[in-house]
This record gives C-alpha cells, structure tokens and sequence, in this order.
C-alpha cells in the first residue's frame, strides 16, 4: 500500500477545510433565505389597512390631514437630485409600501389625488436630501426587503419598455424610505385606506431596481446603475 506524504496529507487537510467551509456558508444562506420567505409569509397574513384601521380612526385621521393641509398652505418644495439626470420627470405612477402590511398600494397618473400626493412626496424627498446627505433613504432596496425591513416605502415606477439603462430617455425607478411622524405617511394612508392592495405575487416587477445592492448616494448619483 503506498503511503501518504506529508504534503498529500496537508493538501487532503487543506482541501477538507475549505469543503467545510463551502458546506457552512452555503447552509447558513440558505437559512437566511428561509428565514426571509418566512418573514415574508407572516407579513402577507396581513395585507389591508381597511382591515388594521377603524371607521373612527380613518375620520380623526382625516380631520388631522385638513389641518395639515390649512397649517402648510401651498409652500411646497420642489424634488432635485445631485444628478439632474436621475429624475427627469413625474413617475408612470407610484406605489406604496407600508410597514405594517405585506402588500402595496398603487396610484396611477389617472387618479384624481395623483397630482398632489405627487407634490407632498416631492416635499418630503426635498427635505430629506438636507437632513441625510449620503441619501440612505434611497438605497435601492429589493421587493423582499421592502416587505421584512419594517420601514415605509414610495416607488416611482416608470415604463420603460424596451429602453436599456444607457438610453437617453430611460427613467430608473426611485425608491424612497420615509418616517411615520410625517405629514406624507398620513395623508397616502389615508388615500390607501380605500384602495385595494397589491400582492407581491402580482407586482408587474420582480425589482424596481436593476441593483439592489447599490447604495442610496451612488443609486441617485449614476445614471446607469453602475
């Protein structure tokens, strides 16, 4: 029998190491994708804010949006990126992700309160662009982290048809996170409160970004995504 050497030994040790440590890393991912899909299911068991809002809650809640409304008058700010080519012009239409449901809501350009949910958002980016400048708020999150992260989201969402990312006329979605103690948080859950929601599952996109993985600067700063 022919004996081993000492350098097929370490090779053999080497090699068995490494194995393990493909096995361990592909097992914990695999885990974590479980764990999420997991998550996600149990944020799915609850997909309606008619359903989490009573009848006297939605009237208080609109009697607080009038008073916003009176309080804030038409002094509203306009959105602009560092890079004036990331959002040229209004979205096709605009989605809504809240953190207490598993499902979206969508405002088409037809809607009649389009136009000014359109501006109070455009506010609300505005001022966000000053208080964080590295633009955390629009990192370009996936559709899963959307539904597990627990934060709020609005998508402008754009067809683009067959356009490529290094066309002219191409429009990236924004993706745009945003606080609960806010005049926008109040007025589009309200406007949700009598829409039907969304379903991951029957979400047009499997992503609204290309890269997910970007950060919230470099997304809105990059024309084509890379």
């Amino acid at each position: 029998m022919r004996k081993i050497t000492k350098k097929q030994m370490l090779i053999f040790i080497i090699v068995s190491i490494v194995l393990l440590g493909i096995g361990f890393i592909g097992g914990f991912y695999t885990k974590i994708l479980i764990d999420e899909d997991q998550l996600i299911k149990e944020k799915e068991k609850q997909t309606s804010l008619s359903a989490l809002i009573s009848e006297s809650e939605i009237t208080k809640l609109r009697e607080k949006i009038e008073k916003d409304e009176a309080d804030y008058g038409e002094n509203y700010q306009e959105f602009k990126t560092y890079n004036p080519y990331v959002y040229k012009k209004e979205p096709d239409r605009i989605y809504f992700k809240s953190s207490k449901i598993g499902a979206f809501y969508v405002f088409e350009k037809e809607d009649k309160n389009y136009e000014h949910l359109l501006e109070v958002i455009e506010d609300r980016m505005h001022y966000s662009v000053i208080d964080d400048f590295n633009l955390n708020c629009f990192a370009p999150d996936s559709i899963n982290t959307m539904m597990t992260s627990g934060e709020n989201y609005i998508i402008f969402d754009y067809d683009n048809g067959t356009l490529s990312e290094f066309d002219e006329n191409y429009n990236k979605d924004i993706i745009f996170k945003f606080l609960e103690n806010t005049r926008l948080y109040r007025l589009i859950t309200y406007l949700s409160y009598y829409k039907e929601p969304i379903l991951k599952s029957d979400l047009p996109k499997k992503e609204f970004a290309n890269n997910t993985s970007m950060s919230g600067y470099l997304y809105m700063t990059y024309i084509d995504g890379n």
